[in-house]
């Protein structure tokens, strides 16, 4: 077994961050939490109370990124897992679970709101997207399509490394 960095929960937290930020080219002030893909803090205060006590949050684990699906479905990144909460269930994976995306299941989308055949890269859409898990099981959950889904497939992948090298620490 490889040696495991240890990190700080906060850390942890400034790297999913600093990813983030990176990928857009951005930084926090470029941001208010109304964005499809945003920081978990910038969320209104109501959302954010009704989310927290669905993630499921160790002591030392903090809610970093969120990634809105709908007025009622979410995946939310924590500083140690993905966390997929609809009106009804949750469904995690664990950071140590996960190995890589496998991308949308699918590069078309047949129903789309008018009908017509889009593609993953259409805006305003949802489509399967593949988390693939270190025992080589895939778990399809549905994401937005377009710029959205690219930040998000982008961004979190990076999130096997915190899986693989990192321990946390308080």
């Amino acid at each position: 077994m490889e040696n495991l960095i240890e990190k700080s929960t906060e850390q942890i937290k400034d790297q999913i961050e600093f990813w983030f930020f990176k990928y857009f080219n951005k930084t926090k002030t470029d941001f208010n939490g109304n964005e499809i893909f945003t920081l978990f803090e910038l969320l209104n205060e109501e959302l954010q109370v009704e989310l927290k006590p669905r993630l499921n949050l160790d002591g030392n684990e903090s809610p970093v990124l969120v990634l809105k699906i709908s007025e009622s479905e979410f995946v939310i990144n924590t500083t140690k897992k993905f966390v997929q909460i609809d009106s009804d269930s949750i469904e995690i994976i664990d950071y140590t679970e996960f190995e890589w995306h496998n991308g949308y299941k699918s590069i078309s989308i047949i129903n789309t709101p008018t009908g017509k055949v889009a593609n993953i890269k259409t805006e305003g859409l949802i489509s399967d997207f593949g988390l693939r898990k270190r025992n080589g099981k895939i778990v399809y959950w549905k994401i937005p399509s377009g710029k959205p889904g690219f930040a998000f497939w982008n961004v979190t992948k990076k999130c096997e490394l915190i899986g693989r090298k990192y321990k946390t620490i308080e």
